[in-house]
């Protein structure tokens, strides 16, 4: 008796429901949507790399730096980080930098920088990642003498 009870009250239900948009208008839109292609990167920090003693007898230490970060969104597959320059290393000095993996790719530890881009990071896909570690080591040997020297490192989000 519940069962038919149920089904009478099914049935009343989906006929009232079915009169009651009976006079209803429709109107219907097609809506296109797109994901564009997205690869972002953005640096922090502005280290100042100092050697300012040695072991006598020997060749100072090189110097670490692990105050500046990346950041990076893309939405692409098999993408890379390279880093660059903007003017060649004093005689007798060598500047490397490090990054973290932004959890997806590989890093290719330290890389010594020149102004010719070298992969940093490879094979990043779909990844969307804040504040990771960016290492620069400077090093100098005692042949470089005294210099006080810039340079703009450029990292590139790319295929």
């Amino acid at each position: 008796m519940k069962g038919l009870r149920a089904v009478l009250l099914t049935y009343c239900f989906t006929v009232f429901l079915s009169q009651a948009a009976d006079g209803a208008q429709v109107g219907t839109s097609a809506v296109t949507f797109r994901f564009q292609e997205i690869d972002e990167i953005a640096i922090t920090g502005s280290p100042l790399l100092t050697i300012s003693s040695a072991v006598a007898g020997q060749e100072p230490q090189p110097v670490v730096d692990t105050s500046s970060t990346y950041s990076i969104s893309t939405n692409g597959t098999n993408k890379r980080i390279t880093a660059s320059i903007s003017r060649s290393m004093p005689p007798h000095t060598t500047l490397e930098i490090q990054l973290e993996d932004p959890g997806s790719g590989t890093s290719m530890g330290f890389v010594t920088l020149s102004t010719v881009a070298a992969d940093v990071v490879t094979g990043i896909s779909r990844a969307a990642a804040a504040n990771r570690t960016i290492t620069y080591r400077f090093s100098a040997t005692t042949a470089a003498g005294i210099l006080t020297k810039a340079c703009t490192v450029t990292l590139t989000l790319s295929d």
